[in-house]
């Protein structure tokens, strides 16, 4: 049996030394896209050739500059077609001034996160703009959850969270005007939230419905009276927040939490 600090896929270390150069990146990306050697993405042929262009320096708004990385290009050798094209045309790296070592050394930490990354400390431990790191984020979140159209298993956790808005000392209630979005992870998987007109049943008890298993084995979340009216079926257990209760064994919202960090 596995003990419960057991976790499947490759750590952070393992993540470094596997793809710290760009070459490693490259031809990990061309063994999954093309396992049965590169084909042009216009024509489909297989007569390809490889070359390399250099960087271009691009210089910044404020004055500094910056050196892109180098470019790893396919040719289709076909007549009519001659077609150049990248690894990465039509994936989430296409066109991207950021190295692969980067791309991959984020979907690293995203993965390895037990609760969540935030685009501040992604911004930290990549050395990137804020910018940079929030874009970063999103487009790998997007990314997996592209293909997740199937139903979330095993341990889900829901939660409700309320998003931007400016501060009006004005107002003596709900100084500030948030908009509320609704959430549900998958422990070691998937994740997908949804802006809402309201927290209330109405809104949130159909989420449950249309994206939980019924074969899922229990479904976490605080202490909200709208849970009662769970999908028949889900086995449901709550943690109870507001008498200060974070965690009971296994029940917790802290991975619905953490996701929504940044």
């Amino acid at each position: 049996m596995l003990g419960k600090t057991h976790r499947i896929g490759k750590g952070i270390i393992d993540v470094t030394k596997q793809f710290s150069s760009e070459a490693a990146c490259q031809a990990y990306l061309e063994a999954a896209r093309w396992p049965n050697g590169v084909r042009c993405l216009y024509c489909g042929g297989d007569r390809i050739s490889k070359f390399t262009a250099k960087g271009r320096t691009r210089t910044k708004k404020d004055g500094t500059t910056a050196q892109s990385p180098d470019r790893h290009l396919y040719q289709c050798l076909n007549k009519g077609c001659k077609h150049q094209f990248t690894v990465g045309d039509g994936t989430i790296f296409n066109d991207t001034h950021l190295s692969l070592s980067k791309w991959f050394m984020a979907a690293g930490l995203m993965c390895n996160a037990k609760k969540g990354i935030s685009a501040k400390q992604m911004e930290h431990d990549l050395g990137v703009s804020y910018k940079t790191a929030w874009y970063l984020c999103h487009r790998i979140r997007k990314a997996m959850n592209e293909n997740g159209g199937d139903l979330f298993s095993g341990v889900v956790e829901a939660d409700e969270t309320y998003v931007g808005g400016r501060y009006d000392k004005r107002r003596r209630r709900a100084k500030y005007d948030k908009e509320p979005v609704f959430g549900i992870a998958e422990r070691g998987g998937k994740a997908r939230t949804w802006h809402v007109p309201q927290v209330n049943r109405y809104h949130v008890i159909s989420k449950l419905r249309d994206n939980i298993s019924i074969d899922a084995t229990t479904v976490y979340t605080d202490e909200s009276p709208m849970y009662k009216r769970m999908p028949e079926g889900l086995k449901h257990d709550i943690v109870n927040h507001s008498e200060k209760e974070w965690v009971r064994g296994e029940c917790h919202t802290g991975t619905i939490d953490g996701f929504g960090a940044c």
